[in-house]
């Protein structure tokens, strides 16, 4: 039995709950998608059209019976800046030649479970393996809130101050809050956070609000989608071999965080996912959404966690809630004053809520953990989790930097997990 107030299949019952539920789940995935953006120089509103158009193809594929929203992948970030590098720069072509690669080792995965069953691939990755790389995940993306709380570019107090505000805002919400209001604690603590910064900023204290974006603000703008640059863009023999070195790890480890997330996301919901619509259909739906990523925006997609820590605060699992804040990531994307409005909520507010959101992720690693009774006597089991705890947090890479941190872990992971037999 589940404690949700919407399941999968469930739709909002008034037009509020409809537009609240969708735009806080908008919010949640909307600072990490403009940040993976910014740090690979991917033009963001096509990143948004690409996330929101990749949130689509993967709800139709898995029939809308999977409340994952699917946004820009952090783990490719190294391999796609360097396919962008590649021939002169700017080379999207590339990218999304990357994209396709990925659509394709998904595909194979999929066909394993589909064929050979899920067990094939517990196998290789099973619950210890899936739970720590989830605590790695979630404790590398807290390594992103001491940017939120810097104002240009610097260490700021004020701005850390409006982070905890933020952040004790979803929590008080969060835990004391009854009924509606209850359910939508980060947009709550996303309006507190921004009321607050706006004062700050009019009044001279710190320079929060970046007002600039309304500048020559247009209602209507068509984004720079990136295959306009494929004319511009060759791939050689040299390039495409690069290219797969660049891209294969990273898909592995975007393999593997989507297992994890949608893992997690049933332990959430009361669903296993991997059984209705199944890990095939799942895998299929984000490797298909990941091309579509790169082709309109340059950029792989992947499940989100932050995501799955909004639907399980909030306890609502609408597939309708997720499809309608996709339609809204695409429809802002063409909208300048919307783009400009949200591009202006200063990222120490998001940072209060990563707070909380990343935190969370860390936490279900965790959970996992123990609803699969992990056995920690069992000496196999500690070292690989300690293996994959310490690589995955630690920050060094192997040679090349696509393969580190959580890729690298989880590597060292299934090698220790095969090579470590059981005792008896």
């Amino acid at each position: 039995m589940n404690n949700l107030i919407y399941d999968i299949g469930d739709k909002p019952k008034t037009i509020k709950e409809w537009l609240l539920y969708a735009f806080q789940q908008l919010m949640a995935i909307f600072v990490a998608t403009v940040l993976i953006a910014n740090i690979c120089g991917t033009p963001i509103s096509s990143c948004l059209f690409g996330a929101g158009l990749g949130t689509i193809v993967y709800q139709l594929i898995t029939k809308f019976k999977s409340p994952m929203f699917i946004s820009s992948c952090g783990a490719t970030c190294s391999a796609v800046i360097g396919a962008l590098a590649l021939g002169g720069g700017n080379n999207y072509l590339a990218v999304t030649i990357g994209g396709a690669l990925i659509a394709i080792i998904y595909t194979g995965f999929a066909m394993l479970v589909k064929f050979k069953g899920i067990q094939s691939l517990n196998k290789i990755f099973p619950s210890t393996i899936v739970g720590a790389v989830t605590v790695v995940i979630g404790l590398n993306l807290a390594k992103f809130i001491p940017t939120y709380v810097q104002v240009q570019g610097e260490h700021n107090n004020v701005a850390i101050i409006v982070a905890i505000i933020t952040m004790l805002t979803v929590a008080l919400t969060s835990h004391y809050f009854k009924g509606f209001w209850k359910t939508i604690p980060f947009l709550i603590g996303l309006l507190v956070g921004y009321v607050i910064s706006l004062i700050i900023t009019l009044v001279g204290i710190a320079p929060l609000i970046d007002f600039s974006v309304f500048h020559n603000m247009k209602l209507f703008m068509v984004p720079d989608f990136t295959f306009m640059y494929w004319k511009n863009n060759t791939v050689s023999i040299t390039n495409f071999l690069q290219i797969i070195i660049l891209f294969v790890p990273v898909a592995l480890c975007a393999l593997l965080e989507h297992w994890s997330d949608h893992r997690v996301l049933s332990n959430i919901i009361g669903t296993d996912l991997t059984e209705t619509p199944g890990l095939h259909r799942t895998l299929i739906g984000d490797g298909v959404a990941s091309f579509f990523g790169t082709v309109f925006g340059g950029l792989p997609n992947t499940s989100y966690g932050e995501s799955i820590a909004t639907t399980g605060f909030s306890r609502v699992a609408s597939t309708a809630v997720i499809t309608l804040a996709s339609s809204f990531l695409i429809l802002m994307s063409f909208l300048g004053p919307v783009q400009a409005f949200l591009l202006s909520v200063p990222s120490c507010v998001f940072g209060g809520c990563a707070m909380v959101l990343y935190g969370y992720i860390a936490m279900s690693g965790i959970r996992t953990l123990i609803n699969n009774k992990v056995d920690f006597n069992n000496n196999k089991n500690v070292l690989v989790v300690c293996v994959i705890l310490t690589v995955g947090v630690s920050g060094m890479f192997f040679l090349t930097e696509s393969l580190a941190g959580v890729s690298l872990a989880m590597i060292l992971g299934v090698i220790l997990n095969l090579v470590l037999k059981e005792k008896k």
